[in-house]
């Protein structure tokens, strides 16, 4: 019977395999770096691309957030041109006041009651005066605040009795009171709580002192 020796091939067969393992194991580590490096190289370029999205962002954001600002600044010159341009009104239309004042405290005064002291401060008036009765300075309280006049919240701040010698005469008795009142601009139309800066800025308090008393006839 012939023999054959197969331990050469079976060691030939198994280096084979053995280096081809080895390649397959090369090959694998080498194509997993490659994915790797190419996975890596595609997050950075993402990353770059989003950088550069967010850098044209914040450019952005800035260019709106200084127009709101210009916006924001030419609200603001815009009030401010709104509240002189309401100033310069008001104050144009506060030059006939102190005349209508007069005229229209002259018209409600009732029998017996005499002013002898205005004091006005924007559109806002004290009166002071003597009243015969208590009588006579309810019936002007009462006129000034009638509704559709030219005034609005009368307030009685001082009222005493004392007596009143005008001509070294026979002494008569007198309420000596003070008032407070708004004026109102147009008839009927109640005063704003509060008048502009500019407008109480440029309008101090005038005092007048009635040299010949205001009374009625």
């Amino acid at each position: 019977m012939i023999q054959f020796n197969l331990l050469p091939h079976r060691a030939a067969l198994r280096k084979f395999q053995q280096e081809q393992f080895k390649a397959s194991v090369v090959l694998t580590v080498v194509m997993a770096g490659v994915t790797v490096l190419t996975v890596y190289a595609w997050l950075i370029s993402a990353i770059a691309v989003q950088e550069s999205n967010i850098a044209v962002l914040e450019n952005q954001i800035k260019h709106f957030e200084a127009q709101i600002a210009e916006t924001k600044d030419w609200n603001a010159q815009i009030d401010a041109l709104l509240a002189r341009q309401k100033a310069l009104e008001e104050m144009q239309a506060d030059r006939n006041v102190p005349v209508r004042v007069l005229a229209e405290l002259a018209n409600t005064l009732p029998q017996g009651v005499t002013l002898t002291k205005l004091v006005q401060k924007d559109l806002e008036l004290t009166l002071e005066g003597r009243a015969q009765s208590h009588e006579s300075l309810s019936q002007f309280l009462e006129n000034l605040g009638k509704r559709g006049g030219w005034f609005s919240k009368p307030e009685l701040l001082v009222s005493e009795a004392q007596n009143f010698n005008p001509s070294g005469k026979l002494a008569v008795p007198v309420f000596r009171f003070s008032a407070k009142v708004t004026f109102l601009r147009a008839q009927g139309v109640s005063a704003p709580a509060t008048l502009s800066k500019a407008a109480s800025a440029t309008s101090p308090a005038h005092t007048t002192s009635i040299a010949a008393p205001l009374r009625t006839p």
